[in-house]
């Protein structure tokens, strides 16, 4: 039997677990988005997330969707400095709202900016569902998939980040998707493939059902 560690989960149910949908917004995925160059590995990606997300809603597990979204009052200046030039998801706005619809029963909360973990709405989701663990897919791999990664090892969650339910800007995966990737996989084991997951929960929930 594979080795529990907190960069896997291994011996959770579905239902200790919530899938972090991160930002798969129409800016980074629709076709008709002019916010990035390449999106249909973005939309791909989503698509296939959001098929990953209903599978695991039906075997008990939770689905949790983040939108970033530019709120100049939610900023302080420094940030906006920033945030203001790329003026990307702004408040109100098409690009903010999400490409794939989601699931029955999920949570759709909101930061504003990279960051999930300083998202107020999110950190009240967790305390009051209390999950064991994450299943981290989502955009962009070399900031807010990253947050969220290292924001879930920082406070001691189990987690899991298949590569085929993250994506970037990045075309081709050449420079810095790969980059990424790389550091994800060797320091996160992160698998290259999410149907395992399914498989053992599958697995798992049958087991149960058979000792009923």
């Amino acid at each position: 039997m594979e080795e529990i560690k907190q960069t896997n989960l291994v011996g959770l149910m579905p239902r200790q677990v919530v899938v972090l949908m991160i930002d798969f917004q129409n800016a980074f995925c629709h076709p008709d988005s002019h916010t990035v160059n390449d999106k249909v590995s973005n939309e791909a990606t989503a698509r296939r997330a959001n098929a990953f997300a209903l599978r695991a809603s039906r075997l008990g597990a939770s689905v949790l969707y983040s939108r970033q979204v530019m709120d100049p009052g939610a900023l302080t200046a420094r940030q906006l400095h920033w945030d203001e030039t790329d003026g990307i998801c702004r408040k109100g706005s098409w690009d903010a709202e999400l490409y794939v619809t989601p699931v029955s029963g999920s949570t759709v909360v909101t930061k504003n900016r990279f960051d999930i973990w300083q998202s107020r709405e999110f950190l009240a989701y967790v305390e009051k569902k209390n999950p064991e663990g994450f299943v981290i897919c989502g955009f962009e791999l070399c900031c807010c998939v990253l947050f969220a990664v290292l924001g879930a090892d920082e406070r001691g969650y189990r987690y899991i980040v298949p590569q085929d339910l993250v994506s970037g800007v990045d075309t081709g995966d050449s420079t810095y998707n790969r980059a990424v990737r790389d550091y994800l996989r060797y320091t996160h084991e992160a698998p290259d493939s999410s149907e395992n997951i399914l498989k053992e929960w599958e697995a798992a929930n049958n087991c149960v059902e058979r000792t009923r």
